[in-house]
């Protein structure tokens, strides 16, 4: 697998944070059962647990279903735009450092994708909803299958075996 296409990885993750905190870590706890994550050790290690996917995979849906809640924070609010960020940076740091690259650029780009889409996330889900008239919990489950379908291509591309290459 080529530096690029890792690279590009952790932003994707990263942008999955963005919009779904918790998808880009239910995504490494399901490539790490798939065996795609064996080369991340040391303190990112603990994704390789027992408890990992089953716990991240919980927070991922019960954030689907929070998502849809009238008195849930906005997105781009201090808080939740930090944690944003934290679950993109770690996503992009785990996949990066299974791969043997970077984790710190992985991080970086996680976390500037998450932040990044967090934004355009919240500002296209705005738009639609006053200009088209369409309920804000439909938007967000058009957002929900978007997030899987990254998730699921993110998925079947990094739990390959790895092949550490350029």
């Amino acid at each position: 697998m080529e530096s690029a296409e890792v690279y590009a990885g952790a932003a994707l993750l990263g942008a999955m944070s963005g919009m779904r905190s918790m998808s880009a870590p239910a995504v490494l706890g399901k490539i790490s059962r798939n065996g795609g994550l064996e080369g991340s050790s040391g303190p990112l290690g603990f994704i390789h647990s027992a408890g990992f996917m089953p716990v991240s995979g919980a927070l991922a849906v019960g954030e689907l279903i929070a998502d849809k809640l009238p008195f849930i924070p906005n997105r781009t609010a201090a808080g939740p735009l930090l944690g944003r960020a934290l679950m993109g940076a770690f996503s992009g740091a785990v996949v990066c450092s299974a791969r043997k690259r970077s984790w710190l650029i992985g991080a970086l780009l996680g976390g500037g994708a998450a932040v990044g889409a967090a934004y355009g996330a919240y500002q296209l889900r705005k738009r639609i909803g006053e200009n088209l008239n369409v309920s804000d919990p439909l938007i967000a489950l058009g957002e929900d299958l978007i997030v899987g379908s990254m998730g699921a291509a993110l998925t079947a591309r990094f739990s390959s075996p790895l092949e550490v290459t350029g």
